[in-house]
């Protein structure tokens, strides 16, 4: 393989040209600009021509600082506060040192860009990285290296260990070392590729079908920072509507109202907090996508009033299928405004979704995505509380109605395979090649499918903006690309109700997590086939500490809600769910620390203990914010498992026992217990239980409160509307010495309608209630 690829050659001359530095090279030139002192953007030129001047996945301009560069006999140096990047005249070869001259990345020989044919390269030489993380929605281990994996955003319901790709697609991964860490963003929504380390230990490698090579290195030296720097060039999520932490239920199978509104009651009835209800395809004319059956789901903007007035919202499924029927206003519409993806030919393209034939929107249009963000007023005025977003990987069926007639199995026959011929597999379940986007249809396919569901959701999110201007949505998806946390919430598609799945959501969420997405999520006790009840127990009590919870199942499996398989389970499940909006407040503020730096809630152990070597062994475990760590069951029969504390003292949630780390426990967890522990000084914010957010008024805030030295920062405001970008929110600091706790204002422009602190030591050992009258104050509770 590298024989094939040509490098860029010699560096025959450079210039500085406002805040670039654009390096003239043999075969292409490169543009470096220093977009802060920590990121650095690599534009490698194609047939020396830039033409990626745009990206679908930093939306935002981004200010760049001024080159501090110089050029020795051999070499060009550029230099931040925190790197030196060197390049190398002879052979263009870059190499990337931290300020103290320490190496961090280099590219591999002369391969920093390489070409073959349409396909662009970037070998880099394999150095101290002992995990590559990231990489967003892929299946088996957390850590990546020694593995190849392919982006292309993809309807894989039968997806194992092995399989690749899914639905979603992410070119960003972060590289761990105990001592320095970095990440790579590689801009570019072709299918992409990335070999990391499996065919060679001296380089990994990443690379694309079409357009440029143009990367962003961001350096950390911590993989916290990483994500920080990653989230700020591809956006971060705004605060949810508080309401979406709580548990959503849902099932392909409600297909009338009055079922629905019977799971409503029956939750209420046997006291277990829901605050979601979700219709799927069956709520639909036929499928025709915002309608509602006439029969089935009639009159339903006062279905939805009966389902708000016991404290339930509402998310109907959208897809972006449009049914062909010259009778159907959207289709006719669509006809006759030229909004629909046509082939290059020019005819429109019909694929085939659940409503049989259908024409496609195409969202890579600004004014498509305005008129669909149009449509969706209908159902907004319905009383729906957000959209979900469905088969816009995009998915047309090969036929219809009929199963897909190849599997993926053969994926791994593409790697390495440089012929004229295209591997028809990635053409199974989606629009062929032929099918052009845009006003003036400048993208092929091949370039918009990987954001074709990015484009949606953004037109999804800013309909309802315009329609709902003060009231914040719960949007979801199902595909995406990087940035489409500035949009919506993910969850990881058509799981299965098995073992090996609830095992694989740990790894899969952690890694979303890490590329840049807060708002994440497995359905809990798997979309498809038979949940057994003990898989159930087991995963709802790890669904809890899921962002995204939400409980979904698929057409003729069996009934999953929490009460559906015995006694035991019903317990198991309220007892864990109530524990869920005990939570909120702790899960929301860490919301706030995702929408300010980009970390996310649910937190692989290497980003709160990144020199921890063992850390990175445990993909099992993960941390829900600093404080919380969860060791699930996911072994079927299980009543055991070891567990790894990293550094510091822990203490067990359910008993109170400390444990000094770094160790390994054994630790006894029957059917109805979950292995949880807080780490030494944390303080817990917790709510009153409650069967709705809002069912009460929450007067109390109750703050649990762990021996030790530890600092948590609070966040609140009215939890619906948009109004804290205008200042309307509070944030307070609480501050643990292991004697006192202090509580500090830190930012006050929301009047609460809290009045009372409740201060939990240890949950058994002392109760304090003070009152609250917005001044900071320290209290003695040893």
């Amino acid at each position: 393989m590298l024989k094939k690829v040509v490098p860029w050659g010699k560096v025959l001359s450079y210039k500085k040209q406002k805040d670039e530095l654009i390096l003239e090279g043999e075969k292409e030139s490169l543009k470096i600009e220093v977009i802060n002192d920590k990121i650095v953007r690599f534009h490698f030129s194609k047939d020396k021509n830039w033409k990626h001047n745009y990206s679908f996945a930093i939306e935002k301009d981004l200010s760049k600082k001024d080159l501090d560069f110089e050029e020795k006999s051999s070499e060009i140096i550029i230099k931040t506060k925190f790197l030196k990047i060197n390049v190398c005249k002879e052979n263009g070869k870059i190499v990337l040192f931290d300020s103290q001259g320490n190496l961090i990345l280099s590219d591999y020989k002369d391969l920093g860009y390489g070409r073959f044919k349409d396909k662009v390269f970037s070998f880099k030489k394999m150095g101290e990285e002992k995990a590559f993380l990231g990489l967003g929605e892929k299946v088996g281990d957390l850590n990546k290296k020694g593995k190849k994996l392919v982006n292309w955003n993809t309807d894989d319901p039968h997806h194992y260990p092995n399989k690749d790709p899914l639905y979603q697609t992410h070119p960003f991964f972060l590289a761990w070392t105990p001592e320095r860490s970095y990440g790579i963003f590689f801009d570019n929504t072709y299918r992409s590729y990335f070999n990391m380390g499996e065919e060679s230990d001296d380089y990994y490698y990443f690379y694309a079908d079409g357009g440029e090579l143009d990367y962003y290195f961001i350096y950390g030296p911590t993989p916290k920072e990483v994500v920080e720097n990653y989230t700020y060039l591809t956006g971060r999520y705004y605060m949810p509507p508080i309401w979406a932490l709580g548990y959503q239920q849902s099932k392909w199978g409600y297909s009338e109202a009055e079922k629905v509104l019977e799971i409503a009651k029956n939750f209420r009835e046997k006291d277990i907090p829901c605050d979601v209800m979700y219709f799927d395809i069956d709520h639909m004319d036929e499928f025709r996508v915002f309608t509602n059956d006439p029969i089935r789901f009639s009159n339903m903007g006062e279905f939805i009033q009966k389902l708000n007035e016991i404290g339930f919202k509402v998310v109907p499924i959208v897809d972006p299928g449009v049914k062909k029927d010259v009778n159907f206003e959207i289709y006719r519409e669509g006809i006759e405004k030229d909004y629909f993806c046509k082939k290059s030919t020019g005819e429109i393209f019909i694929g085939y979704v659940w409503p049989g034939e259908c024409a496609f929107p195409d969202f890579a249009r600004e004014d498509v995505r305005d008129w669909w963000g149009k449509k969706q007023e209908k159902i907004i005025n319905m009383g729906v509380s957000g959209v979900w977003d469905d088969m816009n990987e995009p998915s047309s069926f090969p036929h219809p109605f009929e199963p897909i007639s190849k599997s993926l199995e053969k994926n791994n026959t593409f790697w390495g395979q440089f012929s004229d011929h295209e591997e028809e597999i990635f053409y199974e379940k989606t629009f062929p090649k032929d099918v052009v986007h845009g006003k003036n249809k400048e993208f092929i396919h091949d370039e918009i499918h990987n954001v074709y569901g990015l484009l949606m959701v953004k037109a999804s999110f800013e309909g309802w903006k315009k329609a709902k201007p003060n009231i914040r949505p719960l949007i979801i998806t199902r595909a995406g690309f990087s940035g489409i946390q500035k949009y919506s919430v993910v969850w990881t598609g058509d799981n299965k109700s098995w073992w090996e799945h609830l095992y694989m959501s740990l790894p899969m969420l952690q890694n979303l997590s890490i590329s840049g997405i807060p708002f994440v999520g497995a359905d809990v006790g798997g979309f498809g086939e038979n949940c057994t009840p003990e898989l159930f127990a087991r995963w709802i009590e790890l669904g809890i500490f899921y962002p995204f919870l939400r409980n979904h199942s698929e057409l003729n499996s069996r009934p999953q809600e929490p009460w559906a398989f015995s006694k035991e389970v019903e317990d198991i499940s309220r007892k864990y769910i109530k524990m869920r909006y005990r939570l909120i407040p702790y899960l929301y503020s860490l919301f706030w620390e995702a929408k300010e730096r980009g970390i996310p809630p649910l937190r692989s152990l290497i980003l709160e203990f990144p020199e921890d070597q063992e850390a990175i062994h445990n993909e099992d475990e993960f941390m829900l914010g600093s404080n919380l760590l969860i060791a699930p069951i996911y072994r079927e029969g299980a009543k055991a498992r070891s567990v790894y504390l990293p550094q510091g003292v822990w203490y067990d949630f359910w008993n109170k026992k400390a444990y000094q780390g770094p160790c390994y426990i054994s630790y006894y967890a029957p059917l109805d217990t979950i292995p949880l522990f807080l780490k030494e000084g944390s303080i817990i914010p917790l709510w009153e239980e409650q069967n709705f957010v809002g069912e009460k008024s929450q007067e109390i805030l109750e703050l649990m409160v762990v021996p030790g030295e530890g600092k948590f920062i609070y966040y609140e405001d009215d939890g619906i509307s948009w109004n804290y970008e205008e200042g309307e929110y509070n944030l307070i600091e609480f501050i643990n010495t292991g004697k006192t706790l202090e509580v500090r204002y830190l930012y006050k422009g929301y009047k609460s309608e809290r009045g009372k602190f409740r201060i939990n030591v240890n949950s058994v050992e002392k109760i304090i209630e003070i009152e609250d009258n917005g001044e900071s104050k320290v209290i003695e509770y040893s």
